[in-house]
């Protein structure tokens, strides 16, 4: 059993939240999607075998724990913004966080890819969210109700129009 998992400053990554998920969530939806987030990131289990075909006799295994890189990428983004501005990164207007953001976030890499792989906590949080049905249905503006289990009663019909966050 490895140590307990480093837990990111809620302050902070809802601050990230605010600059980097879309505006349409409101704060009920973005404070679900962070809630999403922090509770993927305390099920994930660094350096698991992954899945692999079958009749494939290479075992493969995810990365180390990415979580204390977030925890301290926060904390650096906090300091950053109080040695700049004077006030903590949640004290500071969704511009100047994306400001702040923008240089990390070209580092991270292209695309966003899997959240365990995302190069920057940013990255991380906007590929689990865009990964998820909430995201998939704001996109379309329809409930498509991605990965939900749903019978084939109405299987027909249209998706109901005006997605809820």
């Amino acid at each position: 059993m490895g140590a307990a998992p480093v837990p990111l400053p809620g302050e902070t990554l809802r601050a990230v939240a605010e600059a980097v998920l879309p505006a349409e969530l409101g704060d009920d939806g973005r404070e679900r999607a962070v809630a999403a987030f922090e509770r993927w990131c305390e099920g994930l289990e660094p350096v698991a075998e992954l899945s692999h075909p079958y009749l494939v006799p290479e075992t493969r295994y995810s990365g180390p724990d990415p979580r204390p890189g977030w925890a301290a990428q926060l904390e650096g983004l906090d300091k950053e913004c109080m040695s700049r501005h004077g006030v903590s990164l949640a004290g500071l207007d969704t511009a100047g966080r994306r400001k702040l953001l923008e240089q990390p976030l070209e580092g991270a890499g292209p695309g966003l890819g899997s959240p365990a792989n995302g190069g920057h906590v940013a990255a991380a949080l906007m590929a689990h969210f865009y990964s998820s049905p909430v995201a998939t249905d704001l996109c379309y503006g329809v409930t498509i109700a991605k990965q939900q289990c749903r019978g084939l009663e109405g299987a027909g019909a249209r998706p109901a129009m005006g997605a809820q966050p």
